[in-house]
This record gives C-alpha cells, structure tokens and sequence, in this order.
C-alpha cells in the first residue's frame, strides 16, 4: 500500500508518541559462582536506559558454576523465547521461559540440558534451533518448545590447537567460529538448522598468526571479525563458502591488550565495541569500506572507562542507542549512551558495586526486548529508472529514531539491503546518483520487507509510504 498523507501522518505521530507508556525492556547477568550460580533480572527505562533489579531476582540456578570469568554463559532466543544459563561447575545448562511483558522467568520443562564439561560459550541458531555449546569440546542440541536432543553426531572433537572462549554465528546460521581462550587457531563449521549438525568448513582450524584469536561477530556482507586479545589488534576476514581470508592490512590496532568480550557490532554495522578486561574500559572502531579493502579505526574519545573492575561482556540495546558491560570483578553494570553517527559514548551511568552479591563474577549479559518492543528486521529491493533499469552503485541511506542511520551502495542490478533495522518505527530511505533523481521514501516497517523498490522520480514530487 503507497499514499502519502504527511500532515494526518505527523499529527498522529505526535499524539502515539505524546501517549505511549514507558516501556520496559530487560537485562539479565549472570554471577558464576563455586556455591551456586545466581541469575539477575533487571528492568531497562526506555527513555533513559537505567537498570533496575526486578521483583524475584536473584534466582538461584540450583547448580554451581565455574569460579571462573567467562564471556557468554548467557544466551538468548527470541524464536522459542529461552534463556540459557551455562552451569559450567555443574556441566549442564539451566533454561528458562521468558516472559516478555513483565521479564519474569519460569524453568522449561526439559531444564537442566545435560551437556559437556567447562562450558565457555553458547549460541542459538537465529531459527531458535540448534543451541552450540564450545567448551572442550563442540556440542549441538535440537530444540523444541518441550525438548533438547543431541544434534547428529554430537559432541565433536576441538580440532588441534583450539580452544573457544566466545564464539560468533554468521546472521543466517550457516557459519559458526569459535576460539580465543588459548593458542593461535579458531575453529569454522557450517551449521544444518535442520538437524543441527556441525561440520568443520574446508581448512579447519584456521591459524590466526597470534595468540588468542576470539571471534567477534560475523556481519551481513560476510566479514568475520576476530579480536587478538594479547596482541590489541582486530583481523578482518572475507569469506568464501565459510573459508577465511584476512583483508588487506589486516591485523588492525584496537586499543591496549587485555581480553575482550564479544559484544558484536553495533546495530547500524558502522562501529565495533568492545571491553577491555584488564584496564576497565571498552574501546570504540568506526569500520570503513568494505570487502578485501576494509579498514577500521579508533573514534575519537576511545578508550571510555566504565569505572568497574574486570569488564568483561557487553551488549547494546536493539536500536544501539545504549550499550551496557557487566564488569566481573566489581559485580555490577556500566551503561553507556552511544551515538550512532560517531561510535562516541557519553552519559556513563553504573550500577554500585557488589549490586550482584559479594562472590563469584559475571559470566555474561543479555538484552531481551519486551512483547511489545521493536524486533530486528530486514527491508531490501531495488533503485530503478522510469523505464525498469536497474541503478547500480547508488548511494542509498536509511535515517530512522534515535539518531540511526546507515547507508550503502546499490549492486551492478540495482538491488540494497538494511538488516538490523527495528520494525514499528518510522524511517526515511534516500537514494543520490548521478542518472536519476529520487524522492524520498517513508516506511514503517511491520516485519521485514523484499520489495521496497524505489523508481526515478516521474512525475517530480511523488511520495511513497509503505507499511
């Protein structure tokens, strides 16, 4: 559906924004501890981003953890709406139903998983299912809403050399890298969401070159991001079929050393964040070009200090606008505001210290929006001229809430796409190019959108709004 209606638009937009409540999101942390593993639920202000403890919490897992500081004990999905909780003392994996209106928890009926030993990192398929486990070694599980089964073949053995910290899923699940808790090499497998078997990428395991390779994120153009904690640098891949390929001037500066957490790229794909554990502050990277001729550099005010003791893992808000580190030493949370045009962080606000107990440490953090939060979704189609040709390397910029925007160029038929791009809220898409001229163009989108066409202006002046 296409109209165009700005006045009734921007008056009602006005009214629902004057009326809308306060909504609530959540963070949950965990406190991994040889006594017993503690779980902490927090509601998010959407209008400021402070934390505050809900009702019920801290829950006690019932098993015991590690003793140790780990990355991602916690991992959230928003297909089947579980939260997991590694138990690494324990060797099993507590999962809970989330409530999403109110962020209170209620054990599933096939928790604990019974998993494998010194548990470090979870991930879940973006379909909900399979749920990956590194520890010492792989394992896979199928998910249901009512059961966790063993994928085909699981657990796998680590390949030489390997040793997973944190790991990184690629956005459609295909690809899974994990490593960075010792030696040189990270381990590559593809992923059948169907059965959730894994199996190793041609050339597995991959040679960093340096110490401690731990795998960051992988992004929607295909570059996997793997941080080198000992060595305070960033390698940037392109890949192949899953197959790695360091970028030209890769490995990149990135701060100090000190081991990071992998609190993935921002939102809008522009920046990479991430905490330093050693030195209490998390250093921000602007990303430029793309494909072999990536390069990053620091922003200006980096390194931000997030007045905590061992900050360790990180997670931003859906919209990017806040991003939060739980610090393991001092047992309590930095919060951030970030500005999505430069990657600068302002307004640090931190929970007291010890707000999660007196013992133990934090062994991950998770953002899980409430029922009626924006998701993350895609819109994608094609820049066109008035007689069907396809624009090619167009420049294209979408501008929405909260500062975001992002822009990108047109492939050689005319097609773009934005991911990560929150649904229910109003953004305006832009398009320059030397052949054409566009209008602009309002979507606000319901769910994600293929075939958001944009056509050279004819007659001048025409608007489009797509819901």
């Amino acid at each position: 559906m296409r109209f165009s209606v700005p006045i009734l638009c921007l008056v009602l937009f006005f009214f629902f924004a004057s009326a809308a409540p306060i909504r609530a999101d959540f963070v949950y942390t965990l406190v991994d501890a040889t006594d017993g593993n503690m779980l902490y639920g927090f509601s998010v202000n959407d209008t400021t981003g402070e934390l505050t403890l809900l009702n019920g919490f801290p829950i006690a897992t019932g098993f015991t953890g590690g003793g140790n500081t780990n990355l991602e004990h916690l991992a959230f999905d928003p297909v089947n709406k579980f939260l997991y909780v590694a138990n690494r003392g324990s060797s099993n994996i507590s999962v809970y139903s989330v409530d999403q209106a109110t962020g209170t928890l209620a054990i599933a009926p096939f928790s604990p998983i019974a998993s494998v030993a010194n548990q470090r990192t979870l991930k879940v398929h973006p379909s909900g299912s399979p749920l990956i486990v590194g520890a010492d070694v792989f394992a896979s599980f199928v998910i249901t809403p009512t059961t966790a089964t063993p994928a085909p073949n699981s657990p796998y053995a680590m390949p030489t050399g390997v040793s997973p910290a944190a790991s990184a899923l690629s956005p459609d699940g295909t690809y899974y890298y994990a490593g960075g808790n010792s030696g040189n090499f990270f381990a590559g497998y593809s992923i059948n969401a169907s059965t959730g078997e894994m199996t190793e990428i041609a050339g597995n395991p991959f040679d960093s070159g340096a110490s401690n390779p731990v795998p960051v994120d992988v992004d929607s153009t295909g570059r996997l991001w793997v941080f080198g904690s000992r060595q305070a640098a960033m390698r940037v891949y392109t890949l192949a079929s899953g197959v790695p390929t360091a970028v030209t001037g890769s490995p990149f500066a990135f701060g100090e050393t000190g081991f990071a957490s992998t609190a993935k790229l921002h939102p809008n794909g522009n920046f990479l964040i991430l905490p330093n554990r050693t030195r209490a502050y998390v250093v921000s990277a602007a990303i430029s070009d793309s494909g072999a001729a990536t390069t990053i550099s620091t922003v200006s005010g980096s390194p931000f200090g997030t007045s905590g003791s061992t900050s360790l893992a990180a997670v931003y808000n859906p919209a990017g606008s806040y991003f939060y580190v739980s610090n393991a030493g001092s047992r309590n949370i930095s919060k951030f505001s970030v500005d999505p045009m430069t990657g600068g962080l302002s307004s640090l606000t931190v929970l007291p210290a010890n707000t999660m107990g007196t013992t133990g440490s934090n062994s991950g953090i998770v953002y899980v929006p409430s029922a009626t939060t924006s998701i993350p979704v895609s819109i994608s189609g094609r820049v066109l001229r008035s007689n069907g040709s396809p624009v090619s390397t167009a420049r294209i910029t979408i501008s929405g809430p909260n500062g975001f925007t992002f822009t990108t160029l047109t492939n050689p038929f005319g097609f773009y796409l934005f991911e990560n791009v929150l649904s229910n809220q109003q953004y305006s898409i832009s398009v320059q190019s030397k052949l054409a001229s566009f209008d602009s163009v309002s979507v606000t989108p319901t769910g994600s959108i293929t075939d958001l066409d944009i056509t050279e202006s004819t007659p001048p002046g025409l608007n489009r709004s797509r819901r």
